[in-house]
This record gives structure tokens, C-alpha cells and sequence, in this order.
């Protein structure tokens, strides 16, 4: 697993990452949730789908009012399902922040930002779209 920090300065958001999950570290993810506010239903969807292990999955929980974003990408079995799946959280990860802060999701601003998430993800996303960079990761 690997797990990337960054923060998008104009929002004021934080975003934690964690690349290529197993069940093994469905712990520490949900702990994560849990310190920025994730409980309830949520949290229980969140920990079974870290718990079944699934391959390309994942999830993105945020807490709109802390501007605190915990997402999950699982292992996936190709660069393409990566991509995919990427996308899809990278996704919600926008909306979310478009929700918390009145942004036309049809707007400038919005293409804008995920451009800027995609430009925080890319450093460590890279590896794992790439076939050979994969297997060197993957060991």
C-alpha cells in the first residue's frame, strides 16, 4: 500500500490517498475515517468493502465541513482498471468539495479543479497506469 498526503490551498482541503489496498489495512483506513467524522452507515459500508478485499474498488468519504477527504483505491488487476477506478474517486472527490462550496459542477472552476487533483494524484497515480511500473511496485 501506499498512501499520499496533499492539500488543495485555494480550498483549504486535505486529502489522504491510499493506493493499491488490501483487507489487511481495513484497521488503519477506518480509524482514518473515523478521525475526520465518518460513522454510522457509512462507516459500516466503508469497512465491509475494505474487509471483502474486492479488486478494483474503492471509496472516497468526506467531511465537507472539516474539508477532510479519505480515499481508497484498491488493487486492481490492470492499468486500465486502475484508470477506472481512479477516475470514479477522483470524481466523487471533486463533487464533494463543489458541494461544500457552491461550485457549478458545470463551470470553469469545477474542470479547473479536477484538472488540480488529478495534477496532486499524478506523482504517485503514475506508477500504477504504467504495465511495467506496476510490476516493479507490486513486486
Amino acid at each position: 500500500m501506499i498512501v499520499q498526503d496533499f492539500f488543495l490551498y485555494k480550498y483549504g482541503w486535505h486529502v489522504r490517498v491510499y493506493y493499491a489496498v488490501t483487507s489487511y489495512w481495513t484497521r488503519r483506513i477506518v480509524s482514518n475515517l473515523e478521525h475526520i467524522g465518518c460513522n454510522g452507515s457509512n462507516l459500516r459500508r466503508s469497512r465491509e468493502s475494505l474487509e471483502e478485499g474486492n479488486l478494483n474498488t474503492g471509496l472516497t468519504y468526506s467531511n465537507l465541513r472539516e474539508g477532510e477527504t479519505v480515499m481508497v483505491i484498491s488493487i486492481t488487476s490492470t492499468p486500465a482498471e486502475f484508470l477506472n477506478s481512479w477516475e470514479h474517486e477522483k470524481k466523487h472527490l471533486a463533487r464533494h468539495i463543489e458541494q461544500a462550496y457552491g461550485i457549478d459542477p458545470y463551470s470553469e472552476e469545477a474542470a479547473y479543479l479536477e484538472g488540480d487533483i488529478a495534477q496532486k494524484m499524478f506523482k504517485v497515480a503514475n506508477n500504477f497506469i504504467c504495465e511495467h511500473c506496476r510490476r516493479n511496485l507490486m513486486g
